[in-house]
């Protein structure tokens, strides 16, 4: 059974980036794939470059209200089965990414999602490996990548769009609700899927409150039932942590404490650290 895939572009005023996003997308050696770009009415040569990119199925350069207000534009021109956003700046790990995932994209998952290079112009590296299993808890810290996710496009229609009051964490509260609220289907893939840029407005120190402010606005309206468990049970641990560390501090009583654990340890299944 074919899939449709559409690739869906956010820019504004910054060609350098969508020259690189271009790139990457025109070079994929699996092509068979709907591409839409929303511009926001870049001023800088970007809907020029835009006109002359032939792989474009559709455009619009025109002012919009804030970047979600541009993905939702997207979604609702997309006609693919799956979307994936790849926003100026960002591009595909390599020219075969595509051609590796496109198998998978035959499936009744709602969202698969892979692993992510975070990077900036200043140097800055990092490798971001989700887990396989996506837990409240996982989401409460952390969260996935949605230029390394393909996420069926009827979730936004069956569920919400993305929250245009939002700055920052519309995507993560997508995410966090379709997933841990209406058991939206995953699968994690083994594959790196994106470098991402990660110098945009989410990155800024001084955003950080505004990216607290609204992941905690989405906690308190979708699961503020669950807040008050979850944060008793993070304080146990970490005092549970830190009664171990003060014992560690004498060694008598801290061999004491390894010898009891293993022993304990002789009557139980084999302990095997998790690897997700």
């Amino acid at each position: 059974m074919s899939v449709k895939l559409s690739i869906i572009t956010i820019n504004y005023n910054n060609k350098n980036g969508l020259i690189k996003t271009f790139e990457s997308i025109n070079n994929q050696t699996w092509s068979d794939f709907e591409y839409i770009v929303i511009d926001g009415g870049s001023t800088d040569g970007g809907k020029e470059l835009i006109e002359k990119n032939s792989k474009v199925n559709y455009w619009v350069s025109e002012k919009d209200s804030g970047v979600y207000n541009a993905m939702n534009k997207g979604i609702r021109k997309a006609s693919g089965d799956y979307i994936i956003f790849m926003n100026s700046g960002d591009f595909f790990y390599d020219n075969n990414v595509l051609e590796k995932v496109q198998q998978q994209l035959t499936s009744d998952i709602d969202i698969l999602y892979g692993d992510s290079v975070y990077f900036n112009d200043t140097g800055y590296r990092r490798v971001e490996v989700p887990p396989r299993k996506l837990t409240f808890s996982f989401f409460y810290t952390g969260g996935i990548n949605h230029q390394a996710a393909f996420i069926k496009r009827n979730l936004f229609h069956d569920y919400f769009f993305y929250n245009e009051e939002y700055k920052i964490s519309a995507d993560w509260e997508f995410f966090i609700v379709a997933i841990c609220l209406y058991n939206a289907s995953y699968k994690h893939l083994d594959e790196t899927i994106c470098y991402y840029d990660f110098s945009g407005i989410s990155s800024k120190p001084e955003n950080l409150s505004v990216y607290h402010s609204e992941r905690e606005i989405t906690l308190n309206k979708y699961f503020s039932a669950f807040l008050e468990d979850l944060k008793f049970s993070q304080e146990a641990r970490i005092k549970r942590i830190q009664q171990v560390i003060y014992i560690k501090k004498f060694p008598a009583a801290w061999r004491i404490l390894k010898w009891m654990i293993s022993l304990v340890l002789l009557f139980l299944p084999k302990f095997k650290m998790k690897k997700d």
